[in-house]
């Protein structure tokens, strides 16, 4: 069964639990642990790998970077900690972020005790960044179709910077349309009396025995990274 069987509030407790866990954890042996279970969890998701290769190649060099940064003014086993925390935050946050509908993120923090006014917020912000994403990759097409020249013929620096003037007009339209989309949203919101009651969402969330098992799971795992800095140091 794959992670995206399980309610979203289940999987966002799940992630909340061992992202703490890892923060609070300060031993290797606990951190190698969850480390482990970021990655299982990763595997879990099922998530192509023609899709994830690049992050993760990102992802592995800014590792490195960083432990080797580490290694210049800490110890190599607190280098290697500071790796194992970064390794695990990274696999369960691709997991839980690339497998999360962005259709029910408001209706998941709605059901998890959030306010209808954040609840939406937080909702129309995950919608944002690809709706204005696609907004100028629109523009950038509509302006290539009259002959505008943006690609870069040669890699020096100065070539770059002349590509990056060429591409700075192009985000006034995309601003302004995305301003002016804000405000018809605003004024759609206050046509039908957004927030002065309790509102109703047109998608329902049920836990399933699934999902109290992994909020199970994660609560243990939360104990479990408190126990490490307790005992473990």
């Amino acid at each position: 069964m794959a992670i995206q069987r399980f309610d979203p509030r289940a999987r966002l407790t799940f992630y909340a639990c061992l992202a703490a866990a890892v923060l609070i954890a300060n031993d290797w042996r606990a951190l190698s642990g969850f480390a482990a279970l970021g990655i299982a969890t990763f595997l879990f998701a099922q998530l192509p790998w023609s899709r994830v290769w690049r992050i993760w190649a990102g992802a592995l060099i800014f590792i490195a970077a960083i432990t080797a940064v580490n290694l210049l003014f800490r110890s190599p086993l607190e280098a290697a900690q500071q790796a194992l925390r970064a390794l695990a935050m990274v696999a369960v946050s691709l997991a839980i972020v690339l497998t999360f509908d962005p259709a029910v993120i408001g209706v998941t923090f709605r059901r998890m005790g959030v306010p209808d006014r954040l609840a939406f917020a937080l909702d129309l912000t995950a919608r944002f960044a690809p709706m204005l994403a696609r907004d100028f990759r629109q523009t950038v097409d509509a302006q290539r179709a009259r002959g505008y020249e943006l690609e870069a013929h040669r890699g020096d620096l100065r070539t770059l910077f002349a590509v990056g003037r060429r591409l700075a007009p192009l985000f006034i339209p995309v601003v302004v349309r995305a301003v002016l989309d804000s405000e018809d949203r605003a004024n759609a919101m206050d046509l039908r009396a957004f927030g002065t009651a309790p509102r109703t969402w047109l998608r329902s969330l049920h836990l399933k025995p699934a999902d109290y098992g992994l909020i199970g799971f994660s609560i243990l795992v939360l104990a479990a990274g408190v126990a490490s800095r307790l005992l473990l140091g």
